[in-house]
């Protein structure tokens, strides 16, 4: 089974889940300063708020694989502009990157584990020089950075959220319509073969639906359908035409019965 490669993100999230709040506060990429006054960086730091165990700030540095780390012990004074503001020092890997006897005596080491760090060599405490103004102004400006994008993930997320709402909603109400036009469009079919069937006219047969809707709409409103005595009365009339016609041409009612 191969193992899985761990990559920084990985490691941010193991030490954001250390050292959580309200006990920690805990910023990444800390500068020594400000502005032109930055020189260096600490990957994280984490200061902790509980004075029962201890007001004290701890910085990191994240290595992830083999050559970071041999990179990093070339540079022996890289970590000093901020690990001297700082009461402990750490260096935070995957498992097999540093090997014996290379962690400097100053550092501590903590290993990724699933998504849990291990101590293997506990950071000891340092002498920590005086907080400069500057490097408050860089924590502070990671606090701040910090805070806005939690308020621009927390707006995001509640913006998505509402994106999602109108959407299902959108999406309930296209559904209901397609089903009801749908509905309405079964019903017409079935309307028409009914008209089909009661007119004697084949199904795949072309007739003139203009025509013949005008013809039942004028029978319909004729009234000829409603009762039984409409159609009685239809007949009758027709009778009576007949015999007024018939009256009225008696020569061609003559020929009519002789022929």
């Amino acid at each position: 089974m191969t193992a899985k490669r761990y990559t920084a993100a990985d490691v941010r999230a193991a030490l954001l889940n250390r050292h959580r709040a309200p006990e920690w506060a805990c910023f990444f990429e800390v500068a020594d300063g400000t502005g032109a006054r930055a020189t260096r960086s600490a990957d994280a730091i984490a200061m902790s708020l509980y004075p029962s165990r201890g007001l004290r700030l701890h910085g990191f540095e994240i290595k992830v694989s083999r050559s970071d780390w041999l990179h990093e012990l070339k540079q022996p004074d890289k970590s000093v502009a901020i690990q001297r503001y700082c009461d402990h020092w750490w260096v935070v890997t995957p498992a097999d990157i540093i090997k014996d006897g290379e962690l400097p005596p100053t550092w501590g080491h903590l290993i990724l584990k699933g998504n849990g760090l291990h101590c293997a060599t506990k950071a000891p405490a340092l002498d920590r020089a005086a907080w400069e103004p500057e490097f408050l102004a860089a924590l502070l400006r990671r606090a701040h950075d910090a805070r806005e994008k939690a308020i621009r993930d927390g707006v995001d997320a509640a913006m998505a959220s509402e994106r999602a709402a109108i959407e299902a909603e959108v999406a309930k109400r296209v559904s209901r319509e397609l089903s009801m036009r749908s509905s309405r469009h079964d019903e017409a079919v079935k309307q028409l073969a009914a008209i089909r069937e009661a007119a004697g006219i084949e199904p795949d047969r072309y007739f003139d639906g203009e025509g013949f809707g005008r013809a039942i709409g004028l029978v319909h409103r004729a009234g000829v359908t409603a009762t039984y005595g409409s159609l009685d009365t239809l007949a009758h009339q027709a009778r009576r035409l007949v015999e007024a016609v018939e009256a009225v041409r008696p020569e061609s009612g003559a020929a009519t019965r002789h022929g």
